[in-house]
Formats: C-alpha cells, structure tokens, sequence
C-alpha cells in the first residue's frame, strides 16, 4: 500500500470518528496492529515464530526454557471438551498423589472446566508455589476431590527407556538449560541397562534454548566437529564446534524426525548427518533456520522477534528445505506420540525400522 503510515494514521482517525462502536478501546486496536506487523515479518508459516507475548505467555516461556513450572505436574489436553492428563511428570504434587494418565479433571476448585478454554483451564491450575488447588477426578467409574498443593516442578525434557537387549531409546522434548544434564543422565543410565546403541527421537522436539542444543550436539559428536553457524543482521557468522571428549560420539546412533522436528533439533540432526554420526528415519523436517529473542515492551508484554539465522553443518541454510532422512518413513503431521511407558508400539514404523537397523549393524 502506498503510503502506509499516513494510511495507518488516517484509518486510525476514522475508525475513532465513524466506526459504529464508539466505545471501542483503542488498546485493543493498537495491540492487534502490532500482533498484525509481527504476522507480515518473513513468509507464513504453520507456526507463528515472531510474536506478541502476553505477560503469562512470557512467564510460562521464561519457566520453561530454565526447565522448570510452578504448578501440579500435569500435561493436559481437552478430548471432546474433557480435561484429560496426558501425561503427570515425575516428582510433581499430581505424582505424589498417585494421578494418573487418562484421568479426567471434572472440576477445578469447586467450577465445573467442561468447554472453557484451555487457556483459562491453564490459569486455573497454575499459580504461587505453596497455594492450593482442589480438583475433582474421575477415572473409570471412580470420582473424588484431590487436593493438590503447587510447586515448583522441573520439567522432563529427556525420556528413556531400554526396548531391546542393547537398544536405549531417547526421546527429546525441547532443549531447556537444563537439558544437556538430562541427556548426560539418561545415556548413562541406559548404558547401565545394557544399552549399545541409541534411538534418538526428535520427532516432536520443537527446539528451544540453542546453547542446550549445541552442547546436547557436541557430546554426540568429537572435539572440533562443526555444530552450526549463526549471524545476526549485521554480524558475522559464528561458528559453534563440539568441546571436548565427546562423552558419546562412540555410541551407534539412530535418529527419528519428521515436520515436527524444528530449530535446535533440526541442527541437531544436521550435524548428526554432516558428519556421518547417525542414521535419520522418518520424514524431512519443519525447516525453519531462524534465531528467536525476548525483547519486553516495558508494560509486562513482550515480542518473540526473529534476530538471527543460523547455517546448518554442511555449509546449507535450512529454511523451506528441512533436513532429509537417510530412511524415508511416512509420518502423520501432528500425530501424538505414545507415551514413553508404551515404547515400542507395533504401529511406530519408524521406531521399528531404527530399532531393526540398529540391531542389523551390531552382527
């Protein structure tokens, strides 16, 4: 549009003489505009990247990108307009009170949560650490009121188990700061198992911190492989290389990703193909090559704006493209994963081909 900004100004006048609500906030006009500029940065994507964070949105980021919330331990979903736990994380309040995956959660401190928005439902069951919530339960035929008091609860970033004699699989579910200790932990537990080999899966890893993702990298890889290259819009590039030993660069490895599988563990399978580290089975990935930061508003709100860009191991952008797999296995977009105590399932293809694969090279 020619002349925008005067454009902008003038519709703004008319819309605050001539609209047929003269009660409109004029708050709420400006938010949008702003959330309307964030929407125009970059091509559209199925995900939004830059965007306008409200003051509880940037709280539950900032919580969960130290690897930690304060709430109950559950993760929910609404199915057919019913809260259901997905999944109650180790250690947490619902965890000591023996809740349980598929319970339904009827009621929220005597309200009936039926329909509401998961956003409200969210907000609900949040709150300071030390406070109470009272939630009514059912499961199967069974009904009571659970008093849950909240806390601090770290979040499991890192899942594992042995599915097979010398098989360890992993799965990764973003990479927090606390992430790379998590990852550490898990192998060596799995070794302890009797593991071999690894599966790692990155299908539903949507990223997160990158210094997580590098160093989760580097320990697969050995001392001075290139992990990734990062610049800024007028900064040169930055190179990111393995440190170290490489406590598991000797470990066999599969990779599981798909359309999903986004920023930090996009490079993350990058690198592990670059440099002929892993087998990759599934589907390309999300391909988004861009570097998200905070930047806050002054008044609580803040914008996720894309301030970056990063190069992946073999000298290629990422964006559009993805990271192809060596083993191509259709994949289901958005298709939830089964729980890590339901590993391996007869209907996860992909895990079954890495599993076969690996246990192939091992004869």
């Amino acid at each position: 549009m020619p002349d925008a900004e005067k454009a902008f100004a003038r519709a703004r006048q008319l819309i605050a003489e001539h609209y047929v609500d003269a009660a409109i906030d004029p708050g709420t006009l400006y938010t949008g505009a702003v959330e309307g500029m964030l929407a125009r940065l970059g091509p559209p994507t199925t995900y939004p990247i830059n965007e306008l964070m409200a003051p509880r949105e940037l709280a539950e980021l900032l919580h969960g990108t130290g690897g930690t919330i304060v709430g109950v331990g559950v993760m929910i979903e609404q199915v057919a307009g019913v809260l259901v736990i997905r999944e109650v994380i180790a250690g947490g309040p619902a965890a000591a009170a023996g809740l349980q995956r598929g319970d339904r959660i009827l009621e929220i401190d005597g309200v009936k949560i039926k329909g509401k928005p998961m956003v409200e439902i969210v907000d609900q069951i949040r709150g300071p650490a030390g406070t109470a919530i009272d939630v009514f339960v059912q499961r199967d035929t069974d009904e009571w009121h659970e008093k849950l008091v909240r806390q601090t609860v770290a979040i499991q970033n890192v899942e594992s188990k042995l599915i097979g004699d010398k098989v360890g699989y992993l799965r990764l579910r973003g990479f927090a700061e606390t992430t790379p200790a998590e990852f550490d932990a898990a192998v060596a537990a799995l070794q302890t198992q009797g593991a071999e080999a690894l599966v790692l899966d990155l299908r539903a890893c949507p990223g997160g911190v990158l210094d997580a993702a590098i160093k989760v990298t580097g320990s697969l890889l050995r001392d001075g492989q290139v992990i990734v290259t990062t610049t800024g819009r007028d900064e040169p590039g930055k190179t990111a290389a393995a440190k170290g030993d490489g406590r598991w660069k000797d470990l066999p490895l599969a990779a599981l990703i798909g359309p999903e599988t986004a920023s930090g563990a996009e490079i993350l399978a990058d690198a592990l193909a670059t440099h002929k580290r892993a087998t990759l089975i599934g589907a390309p990935t999300f391909g988004k090559g861009t570097i998200e930061s905070i930047h806050e508003l002054g008044n609580g709100w803040a914008i996720k704006l894309s301030t970056g860009r990063f190069v992946g191991a073999g000298g290629e952008p990422l964006p559009g493209r993805g990271v192809k797999p060596h083993l191509p296995v259709p994949l289901v977009a958005d298709a939830p994963l089964d729980p890590v105590d339901a590993v391996p399932s007869e209907a996860d293809a992909a895990l079954a081909v890495a599993k076969t694969w690996l246990e192939d090279q091992a004869k």
